[in-house]
This record gives C-alpha cells, structure tokens and sequence, in this order.
C-alpha cells in the first residue's frame, strides 16, 4: 500500500476520516467490534475518495457509509440521523446525503486529547477552537436528533468551525497526515 505523506488544512471530510477511524466509546453502549470496525474503516476511504458531500445511492443502494450509519444505530436508534439536502433543478428535488457530523464529533473527540498530550495549554487557541467545535457538533446533532434526521439546509454546518479550527492549529504546528492512496499499486 502506497501512503500519501500532506501538509493540509483539516475540515469536515478529515475530521470525519478520523472519526471513523477512531470510533467514540461510550460507557452505555458496547464496544465497537471488529467487523463494525472494519466497517467504519471502509467509511472512512468513501469519504477520503469522495469528500465531505457522500450521497445515499439511490433505491436500495447502500454504501461503506450505510452500513456505519447502520452498525451505529443499532447500538442506539437514530444516533446517527438520516438526512436529506434539496439539490438545484427545474422542480423541487431532494437528495439523501450521510451527514458527517457524528463522524466529525469523533474525530474531533479523539484530536483533543492528542493536543492535550502534546502539551498544548487549554489557552490555546488549538485547544479552544476544538473545545468550540465539540460543542457546535454537539448541538448540530441535538437539532438533528430532535427533528429525527430529515433536511439539514437550514441547520447550521460547521464549515466555520472547522476553518477556525484548521487555522489555529496551523498557527500552532504543521500539520501532517498520512491517507493510504488511492491510486493503483504499479505493478
């Protein structure tokens, strides 16, 4: 396997990466399994392939992110919302999307206490925009919830977040992270 080694700001789809990769553990729930694991492992290389917007195939169709969003809320019923977005067309239209926001609460979960290791103080802006992060992904999630999944156009995203975020660490340390790459091994 190739490793693509890039310095980068950190948004949504990266967050969202890590997220999938390091799984949140909660006291209530039981442990992720392997499989469920490995499922998010393949989530995790859909959203590096196709960024922070994944839809929904259309039908039946399902995706690695279906089948997360399913292992997650099977542990516990709408944890992870459906959500739909309105697209540009003659008509009204509407389009299933997998919302990254839980993903991203992970991965942002899991980065803090790495700065925190690191010696960063909570002064910090670092440590400040994520603690600030945490609590936006947070209550995006709780209107999500609240309304059972349902169009996400008119709840506010955390692009913003994410930028302040991406910029602070930046100000503080490079930030390097190696992805598998996606490009076919030469033969």
């Amino acid at each position: 396997m190739t490793v693509v080694l890039a310095g980068f700001r950190v948004g949504i789809a990266e967050l969202a990466i890590l997220g999938l990769l390091f799984p949140a553990e909660c006291d209530d729930l039981p442990v992720w399994s392997e499989k469920e694991r490995e499922v998010f492992r393949q989530a995790a290389l859909l959203v590096l392939k196709e960024g922070e917007i994944v839809k929904v195939p259309p039908g039946d169709g399902q995706n690695a992110l279906t089948e997360a969003q399913w292992a997650v809320n099977d542990q516990a019923s709408d944890w992870w919302p459906y959500t739909w977005r309105e697209v540009a067309s003659d008509g009204p239209a509407t389009q299933q999307v997998h919302d990254l926001t839980l993903p991203v609460l992970w991965g942002i979960e899991w980065l803090l206490p790495e700065l925190e290791r690191r010696r960063f103080a909570y002064e910090d802006p670092a440590i400040r925009t994520a603690c600030n992060l945490i609590q936006q992904a947070k209550a995006r999630l709780d209107v999500l919830r609240d309304r059972q999944g349902g169009f996400i156009d008119d709840v506010p995203t955390l692009h913003d977040a994410c930028e302040r975020f991406s910029d602070a660490l930046h100000d503080r340390c490079p930030v390097l992270m190696a992805w598998p790459s996606l490009e076919p091994e030469p033969v």
